[in-house]
């Protein structure tokens, strides 16, 4: 399938009200972690990454970037008590919620805790319930949604914080246990609802946000309904060029970091 034939199809399934649902469910199993200072009207924040919400089957958990986490850690040092952190509406001291981590030279992932009261708390977010996990390795040329809440999106006002969720729909150009490779390139990704415009690739912000494999739904293994699969976190990016990811398998059903 050549680049004029992937975007003619997904183009079909978004006019068909198809990726309207699953970006849907991408976005409100995902949310904001950001923090800042001050209150009200003179509230700032100061920097933001995405957090991914999975129920594993044995554990409630969000899945970030450490190296969002580590950000956060470094204006705890900066600014104290002063300083307050949010997973989507929910204020948190992520430190009492962490579950394990690993720096942004090996896996650049931290884990946290993330029961179901924090979540709901929304309304409108909800865990990705994994029918199996950790998931398997994607294949190349696998078609996946991921996005997140990119710092250039959000926007704040009297005090209260306004994130969108950005998402593409692309297939996975190579892939490893140690990395899923994404080109955001024009020719290489479509962006549902901006036909024509120039791609958004300020991604910062979007550090921790999910992968998701688009399967359809198997009849042979009693199967009804297609579904999204939490296969990747986005990590990096390459100027622009490229989006790196963590295969999620890395991450264990009990929240610990597979090494």
């Amino acid at each position: 399938m050549d680049a004029a034939e992937f975007k003619y199809r997904v183009d079909l399934l978004y006019k068909s009200g198809y990726f309207d649902t699953y970006s849907g469910m991408a976005k409100n199993m995902a949310a904001p972690f950001f923090w800042g200072v001050g209150q009200g009207d003179d509230a700032k924040v100061l920097a933001n990454g995405t957090m991914c919400y999975v129920n594993t089957g044995q554990k409630h958990i969000g899945i970030t970037c450490d190296h969002v986490y580590e950000g956060y850690l470094a204006d705890v040092q900066r600014y104290g008590d002063d300083l307050e952190a949010q997973f989507g509406n929910s204020t948190v001291r992520p430190e009492r919620q962490l579950i394990d981590r690993s720096p942004e030279g090996e896996l650049d992932l931290a884990i946290f805790h993330v029961p179901e009261v924090l979540v709901s708390a929304s309304r409108e977010n909800y865990h990705h319930n994994a029918l199996e996990w950790p998931p398997a390795l994607p294949r190349e040329g696998d078609v996946v949604l991921y996005g997140g809440f990119p710092q250039s999106l959000r926007n704040q006002t009297t005090g209260q914080v306004q994130s969108k969720f950005q998402f593409f729909v692309g297939k996975i150009q190579d892939v490893n246990e140690d990395r899923i490779v994404l080109a955001p390139q024009a020719d290489t990704v479509y962006w549902p609802g901006h036909e024509g415009e120039q791609i958004n690739k300020s991604f910062g912000g979007q550090s921790g946000g999910p992968v998701y494999r688009v399967i359809d739904a198997d009849p042979s293994r009693g199967e009804v309904v297609d579904r999204l699969q939490l296969v990747g976190i986005i990590d990096r990016t390459w100027n622009a060029e490229a989006v790196f990811a963590r295969p999620a398998l890395h991450v264990l059903p009990d929240g610990k970091i597979r090494r």
